[in-house]
């Protein structure tokens, strides 16, 4: 691992301590994106689909930035694998963006189908992470149906259930 990948470990295990103080120093960057348009993005799924911001147009969006050897980020995997479960009919899409991984991108998919997750997942975002000034993982990004960043986090709780909680809260008023 190099010193990028050991300091965004260190960053990330130091924002998983709560949604509260410690982690918001970590989500300045993208908490500045809250009300604009999210960058343009083309992402390509493990079955070898392009995602893009106009591809997905309408839907709300939850990008989950993440890597395998994140513990943290693995941690969030169920909670993200709830809410595609309870709001894909409504017009949730949940994407898992594998990032940081400086290998073959094929960890993404080994991992979803090891745990049976059904939510979508992406491989090489490293550009998109930076272009949304995130600087630890994992980060969460919530893009409304008009394509905005409606949503940010970094980090998950100690609870998981706070964590369902705080995202219910955040994309329920957009899928209305």
């Amino acid at each position: 691992m190099n010193f990028k990948s050991t300091l965004i470990v260190g960053l990330a295990l130091a924002a998983t301590s709560s949604f509260g103080q410690g982690a918001d120093d970590y989500n300045k960057g993208m908490a500045a994106l809250k009300g604009h348009p999210a960058p343009k993005f083309s992402m390509t799924d493990t079955k070898g689909n392009t995602l893009t911001n106009a591809s997905l147009r309408g839907k709300v969006i939850v990008l989950d930035f993440w890597a395998t050897w994140c513990g943290p980020c693995k941690k969030a995997s169920p909670v993200m694998q709830k809410l595609q479960s309870k709001y894909g009919s409504r017009g949730l899409i949940v994407i898992g963006a594998e990032t940081l991984e400086h290998g073959a991108p094929a960890g993404a998919k080994a991992y979803a189908k090891e745990h049976g997750y059904t939510y979508t997942f992406t491989t090489n975002n490293d550009a998109l992470t930076n272009s949304l000034g995130i600087n630890a993982i994992p980060a969460f990004v919530v893009i409304d149906r008009q394509g905005n960043v409606a949503y940010t986090q970094t980090g998950v709780p100690t609870d998981l259930k706070d964590m369902l909680t705080a995202f219910e809260g955040a994309i329920k008023p957009l899928l209305k």
